[in-house]
């Protein structure tokens, strides 16, 4: 079950997606606070289910969102997941990106865990941080 936090960054992540052209395809949460759309839960990427799918408009590319509070980043799901997602953004034939959000506050720990994965660089993988200052009351 996730946080309201959790949620907050999700959908901070999801406005990220939309603001890049994608279209929103699949969303594990709860959408209906910000759209009356229903959608469907996301495949499997390998191993994991990512927080939201976005397709772009002439359905080559897809868009990987997934939201991280600051107690999810260093567990051995998280790991698994960017490393599922890694081996999908450094596949060109794949044509995805990953947006990644987190808690400002995080920053330099995401920073490490993308570097581990040799992916910190690569022009398709995004992270936005959002400030604690903004968040919901739990």
């Amino acid at each position: 079950m996730s946080t309201r936090i959790h949620e907050f960054i999700l959908m901070c992540v999801a406005r990220k997606i939309r603001e890049r052209g994608y279209e929103i395809v699949a969303y594990q949460g709860d959408f209906k606070k910000i759209s009356s759309m229903s959608f469907k839960l996301p495949m499997k990427i390998k191993r994991h289910r990512p927080d939201i799918i976005g397709l772009s408009k002439d359905e080559s590319k897809i868009c990987i969102g997934e939201a991280k509070t600051a107690g999810d980043l260093f567990t051995k799901r998280t790991n698994e997941q960017f490393s599922d997602y890694s081996e999908v953004i450094k596949n060109p034939v794949s044509k995805a990106e990953l947006i990644i959000g987190i808690p400002r506050s995080s920053e330099n720990d995401l920073i490490s865990i993308l570097s581990n994965l040799t992916i910190r660089e690569n022009p398709n993988v995004t992270y936005l941080c959002v400030p604690e200052e903004l968040f919901p009351n739990e």
